[in-house]
């Protein structure tokens, strides 16, 4: 692999993938990679890597360790521009691992400013005097304050980064985002070490791309490395190729799969559910049942002649508070990803080709068990969520959606169902 201008770090799959989507919409040709390649030599050429990591809820010492490997990576490839990428609602712990990561790098790469831009105003999350707002209604209040991993109970960014942080916290308010890309860069370069960006509509990422894109490292949400991604092709800084959208996907029927528990999956399922099997997985039964998986197989292949079924382990915030309660939070998720990793691979064993999965740790798991390791991007279903194709192997197509992304009807949207 050669050619390399950007290397990009992101801390689950689906953010990945949402991440390299937007990149290649600017024509930079893209690569993912599911962990840190073991053979670089067999990657096709790529103007940008998007390394995919599962760090976003695990202890800090190791996110930092794994994401500063994956840098270090990246350098020996001679990136000159790097991205840390993380959810545009900014999914993160008290102790970690936005801040602590994004200082490692920041180390790592000799920077002495960073910004923290989470805003995608297309699927509205925007930032506005340092709060994270999802629609009309502030982080706390949208439904993330109960995410089973990462509860966001705050969204003042700057509370939550300080506290995260070593450094000072900054923000680069959006009446500050007025005037000449130089008047901007002045006043950036007036703040701390660590500044969180307001951002509330795409000409406001627009402007900040302009402002940072000589910067070494940048951290944020996929949008504003899409206008970076942009920049990069507009200054000739890397050339724009044609976009490498396979159309031609795995005929037969299709899975969704979905551990998330984020209210916009649940509604998703909701309407699949009207007119598809839907399967709701028993937590309880994932975890201490041995006979559960081939139960869940026969419902498979009793229900083999409709063209696309779901099974999910996502439950309603009460009813995920009771199976924490009983098994613990930690043992219930990994049981949950162990199961679902399972259930990919016997459902693509089984001819299964086309497979949705839905939510960030789920991803990860169902890729791990395929064997996945990298993935070319395909057409984009919604903004940050295309189809993917191994960039190796068997033909087959897949979807990996962050819980929170797509109207209450993308699983038939993604499926083109329809008119059926």
């Amino acid at each position: 692999m050669n050619r390399l201008f950007m290397g990009c770090i992101a801390d689950d799959y689906t953010g990945a993938t949402d991440l390299a989507s937007m990149i290649a919409k600017s024509g930079m040709s893209v690569i993912q990679s599911f962990g840190i390649p073991e053979n670089p030599g067999l990657l096709p050429e790529c103007d940008a890597l998007v390394i995919a990591l599962k760090t976003r809820s695990i202890t800090s010492s190791d996110a930092i360790m794994r994401c500063v490997q994956a840098c270090r990576f990246l350098e020996s490839q001679r990136a000159s521009r790097f991205f840390f990428k993380y959810c545009s609602t900014f999914d993160s712990t008290p102790t970690g691992n936005i801040g602590p990561v994004a200082e490692a790098l920041s180390r790592e790469l000799n920077v002495q400013q960073t910004i923290f831009c989470p805003a995608f105003p297309e699927n509205q999350r925007t930032v506005y005097r340092g709060h994270l707002f999802v629609g009309d209604a502030l982080l706390n209040e949208c439904g993330m304050q109960h995410h089973p991993l990462t509860p966001m109970t705050d969204a003042n960014l700057i509370r939550v980064l300080g506290a995260q942080s070593e450094g000072h916290v900054s923000l680069l308010r959006h009446d500050a985002l007025q005037g000449s890309p130089s008047q901007v860069r002045q006043r950036l370069d007036g703040l701390d070490e660590l500044v969180v960006t307001d951002a509330i509509e795409n000409h406001d990422l627009e402007r900040i791309a302009e402002v940072v894109a000589d910067d070494r490292l940048v951290t944020g949400g996929s949008a504003i490395a899409g206008y970076l991604a942009d920049t990069y092709v507009r200054r000739g800084y890397v050339h724009e190729h044609p976009i490498d959208h396979q159309s031609v996907q795995p005929a037969g029927p299709a899975a969704v799969l979905a551990g998330s528990c984020s209210m916009a999956t649940l509604n998703q399922l909701a309407v699949f559910g009207q007119r598809f099997p839907w399967l709701s997985l028993e937590m309880r039964r994932i975890i201490d049942d041995k006979t559960y998986l081939s139960e869940v197989m026969q419902w498979v292949s009793v229900n083999a002649s409709s063209p696309a079924i779901a099974i999910s382990t996502s439950a309603e915030p009460g009813q995920l508070a009771e199976i924490h309660a009983d098994f613990g939070r930690e043992m219930s998720a990994q049981r949950a990803e162990e199961f679902l990793s399972n259930l990919g691979q016997h459902l693509v064993a089984r001819g299964i080709l086309r497979l949705v999965v839905a939510g960030g740790e789920t991803s990860g798991s169902v890729i791990g068990g395929l064997g996945i390791q990298s993935i070319r991007i395909g057409r984009e279903i919604c903004a940050g969520v295309p189809w993917v194709y191994p960039a190796s192997g068997p033909p087959l197509a897949l979807v990996l959606k962050s819980g929170n992304f797509g109207g209450e009807r993308f699983f038939l949207d993604a499926l083109e169902l329809n008119d059926r």
